[in-house]
């Protein structure tokens, strides 16, 4: 008894005592989840995916401390995402990304790999359970939310960083053109010197060009928008492996522009309005001058307009 006593008035002792026992609590819960970890793996083994997903929430909710609760996540993530359930699989994910920081890094990419995957921009992640999964269709908003955790638990490594540009697309998917522009701009300034950077800058003018598609004959500021976000990627990325791709874009806006204002002169020559027309033939040789060197009526007209707009 007396020697208790020393042993509480002792902080020193006391402490000890006391790590003592924590301790023991945590090697004897350990060894309690290694005994249900070892029960999940086994019903993996004979095809109890549900029941073997049982055990191992059941080891990563009771043992928290344990160093079972990190193989049981891992387990759950494997299930879950072969079970369709690509929600829970991001949210076991993001446990061993945010609680055990020995599992960090591989956590933290397999984050973005499921995302991805999930995007449609990326191949699917090897798993160790190869049964047909079933169809899933995860709404954008929802991958939004998990790009946003990526970032958010990892804002300057390398897969926060691409994170941020799928996070664009994910916006996009969602609906969301003007933060998808805004997030893709943000990214070629931020990171102009990342390999994604052009792929950013690309972005930028295509939902530019898919907007204008979408108008088409309704949509002359969509055009002009596109054009000049077009011209904007070529003149800040040349060397993009994306030019080619931007460059024909923009031939058919600007060929589109052509007709349009080849179809407006002809319609006001048509009412009887040379000024109006004389107005358009102008702006065709001004913005195509191509134009005034191709033989036929059209060179003539757009000639006479240009010599009409040097008299005045």
């Amino acid at each position: 008894m007396r020697g208790f006593r020393n042993l509480l008035s002792s902080p020193i002792l006391l402490g000890l005592f006391c790590l003592a026992l924590f301790s023991n609590a945590i090697a004897a819960d350990d060894e309690d989840a290694r005994r249900l970890y070892s029960r999940g793996a086994k019903l993996i083994a004979e095809g109890e995916m549900e029941e073997a997903l049982d055990r191992f929430n059941s080891v990563a909710s009771r043992y928290r401390w344990s160093e079972t609760c990190a193989l049981a996540l891992w387990e759950v993530y494997r299930i879950q995402e072969h079970l369709g359930n690509d929600e829970g699989a991001f949210e076991a994910l993001n446990r061993l990304a945010t609680e055990q920081p020995g599992h960090f890094e591989k956590a933290h990419l397999a984050q973005l790999q499921l995302v991805k995957r999930l995007l449609g921009a990326g191949r699917d992640s090897r798993r160790t359970l190869e049964t047909v999964r079933r169809s899933q269709v995860t709404e954008p908003e929802v991958l939004v939310a998990m790009l946003q955790s990526i970032i958010k638990n990892g804002p300057q490594s390398e897969v926060g960083i691409q994170a941020h540009y799928y996070l664009a697309l994910a916006q996009e998917k969602a609906g969301e053109k003007k933060e998808a522009i805004g997030t893709h701009e943000d990214f070629t300034e931020t990171y102009p010197k990342h390999e994604l950077a052009d792929d950013a800058g690309y972005q930028v003018a295509y939902i530019a060009y898919k907007d204008w598609k979408t108008m088409r004959s309704t949509g002359p500021h969509q055009r002009e928008a596109a054009a000049v976000s077009l011209a904007w990627f070529l003149a800040r990325f040349p060397e993009s492996d994306k030019a080619a791709q931007a460059r024909s874009c923009l031939s058919e806006v600007r060929a589109a522009e052509q007709r349009e204002l080849i179809s407006l002169a002809r319609y006001y020559e048509s009412r009887g309005n040379e000024k109006a027309a004389t107005v358009y033939y102008q702006q065709l040789g001004e913005k195509f001058p191509e134009a005034a060197l191709v033989e036929g009526e059209l060179r003539d007209k757009i000639r006479e307009a240009l010599a009409q707009a040097v008299s005045e």
